[in-house]
């Protein structure tokens, strides 16, 4: 655990207490064993004994699957014992878009087209929300955005396939400088899209969850101050 949590590149220090605090309150007896030593019985038992919390037995035995895979990088393991375990469903709670049929038809409603651009790329991107409303066309490469500085204090690039430029098209030309342009602001470019029933952070959370699923590197994913 404390290899994973001494990486620069890992996603936040919210990130890393949060995987702290639930291996030291869950998975504290596991500390002392190397990883080789635990097995597929062991982690479906300790997920079963948390079955009273099914979303809090989930995220600790990802959080383990998180670094697990990261030692596979370095350490001769086969893939993570975790692969035994019968997740729990979990209610639907906001924190990423369930059903994206819905958001679809809900943008597509927003009566700007900047705004709707905007929610596509948010989805298709998880920047946040000032780094997606004071995006430069500049930094719009054809194989990557490039962020100068995000939250974190570093620059980051992103890779983008023909999708988002797609999504982007039809900004192309309103601006010479800001990919969001608004004429009303004295920055130039747009302060807030229209809102809509989902947050924010759960179109961040939606990229996350469905990039990592889809098998995207961990490295860019995290990169990313979720």
């Amino acid at each position: 655990m404390e290899t994973y949590l001494a990486r620069p590149k890992l996603r936040s220090e919210a990130h890393r207490s949060g995987l702290r605090q639930q291996f030291e309150l869950h998975l504290k007896d596991w500390l002392r064993l190397s990883l080789d030593e635990i097995t597929k019985s062991m982690v479906v038992q300790r997920h079963g004994s948390m079955a009273a919390k099914p979303s809090s037995a989930n995220h600790t035995l990802k959080y383990f699957r998180t670094v697990w895979n990261h030692a596979r990088r370095v350490h001769d393991l086969p893939e993570s014992p975790t692969m035994a375990i019968e997740w729990y469903a979990e209610q639907p709670n906001g924190w990423i878009i369930e059903d994206l049929n819905a958001w679809g038809e809900a943008v597509d409603e927003l009566y700007n087209p900047i705004h709707r651009v905007f929610y596509e790329l948010f989805l298709f991107t998880g920047f946040r929300k000032t780094e997606a409303l004071t995006l430069e066309w500049k930094n719009v490469q054809e194989d990557h955005i490039h962020l100068p500085m995000t939250k974190n204090g570093r620059s980051f690039d992103l890779p983008i396939s023909q999708v988002h430029h797609e999504i982007l098209a039809t900004l192309r030309g309103l601006h010479h400088q800001w990919v969001f342009p608004s004429p009303k602001s004295p920055s130039g470019h747009l302060k807030g899209p229209q809102r809509m029933q989902w947050s924010i952070h759960s179109h961040r959370r939606t990229f996350a969850t469905v990039a990592m699923e889809a098998g995207i590197l961990e490295e860019i994913v995290l990169s990313l101050p979720i």
